[in-house]
């Protein structure tokens, strides 16, 4: 699983990333390029080390940024060129090139830091013997050019971890919140659906049935128990087919149908295209359908005309607005879950337009 350059570590675990390689590597460091430490090597050479430990601090902390600003050019790019690149190998190639010659431009940074240090603070120093032989100062070239390398790629290699824990964390989250968005959402249709009122609707209207067209009332039956059906099953569903959803719309207007006669209307203007290729989050045109409803007036004379149509990328459902006395109370649950639901489904934000005339819920669509 490729790290994700867009969870961001924050400065401070920058900050304590650079200490932490630093306290690995510095100590490496001074123990390859000094072979006999003796108090008087100690003593003469402290200044330096400290120096050395501030500047390291400091270059490990540039690093950092630098490999962010590498990862996140390379999404990038991958992102817009037709084939995908291998982000951590491309990084790592390129963090590796980098990393060669930022130890080049640090051992001529300390060289200089030396013989500024020689030339101004009237200090000398003291080498070891071994120190004066050329073959081993060019084993020490090689020991501490290896690793310098090493600490930057391990640092590239931590940062990786740390944001692949990062999208873990966030997937983890995710998951647990998107499981409470659905369990609400079946809970308002079925509270919808169970309430008092609409179950007293429904049972009259089954009773008047009965009594004047026996067919009917068996048709109304298996579509109250469809819809009832589906909301449990699809309990478990993060997203469902398109067609599934408007099939199980098609049972819930008959519902409606029963009860308003002719007092509104579903205009559904999706093709069998559409219907297959695109899933929604289950429950979701039934909410929007029902606040449509509660909300407006509606009358055979001026029917409430609702509009469910795809305008890609987006599913949109609309209605004339036409609003109920202001005693109708509204918790806003139902748009607010479909809101919290999609914004853990898509990076696509759910828009809810409110003109004077229309109102306009705008869904994305999932593939």
């Amino acid at each position: 699983m490729p790290a994700d350059s867009t969870f961001q570590i924050s400065s401070k675990e920058k900050w304590q990333l650079a200490l932490s390689i630093v306290a690995i590597y510095l100590p490496i460091r001074i123990y390859v390029s000094n072979p006999q430490i003796t108090i008087l090597i100690v003593q003469n050479k402290l200044p330096f080390w400290v120096v050395e430990l501030v500047l390291n601090i400091l270059f490990f902390r540039v690093w950092i940024n630098i490999i962010e600003y590498i990862q996140f050019v390379v999404q990038l790019l991958s992102e817009k060129l037709s084939f995908r690149l291998p982000i951590n190998l491309t990084t790592f190639l390129i963090g590796g090139i980098l990393a060669v010659g930022f130890n080049f431009f640090f051992i001529f940074f300390w060289i200089k830091m030396e013989q500024i240090f020689l030339k101004y603070f009237d200090l000398s120093v003291v080498r070891s013997e071994a120190e004066k032989n050329l073959f081993y100062l060019r084993q020490k070239s090689k020991s501490n050019t290896g690793l310098t390398v090493m600490a930057m790629l391990a640092t590239f290699l931590l940062i990786a971890n740390r944001r692949i824990h990062l999208n873990l964390q966030q997937i983890r989250l995710n998951a647990e919140m998107l499981e409470r968005e659905r369990m609400q959402a079946q809970l308002i249709a079925l509270k919808n659906q169970l309430s008092p009122h609409f179950l007293f609707n429904n049972f009259s209207i089954l009773a008047s049935l009965i009594e004047s067209d026996a067919s009917q009332s068996v048709k109304f039956v298996n579509r109250l128990s469809a819809s009832y059906r589906h909301i449990l099953e699809q309990s478990g569903m993060d997203a469902i087919p398109l067609k599934k959803e408007l099939d199980f719309i098609e049972s819930y207007l008959f519902l409606l149908e029963a009860r308003f006669k002719g007092k509104f209307e579903v205009n559904v203007e999706i093709s069998e295209y559409q219907n297959k290729r695109y899933v929604i989050a289950p429950l979701t045109l039934q909410l929007l359908i029902e606040n449509a409803i509660k909300h407006n007036q509606m009358s055979k004379e001026c029917p409430l005309i609702i509009s469910v149509q795809i305008q890609e990328p987006y599913l949109v459902v609309s209605n004339v607005i036409k609003l109920r006395p202001a005693d109708v109370y509204s918790t806003g649950t139902g748009l607010r879950n479909i809101r919290n639901r999609y914004a853990l489904l898509s990076k696509t934000p759910v828009i809810i337009e409110n003109t004077t005339d229309i109102f306009r819920v705008k869904i994305p669509l999932l593939t």
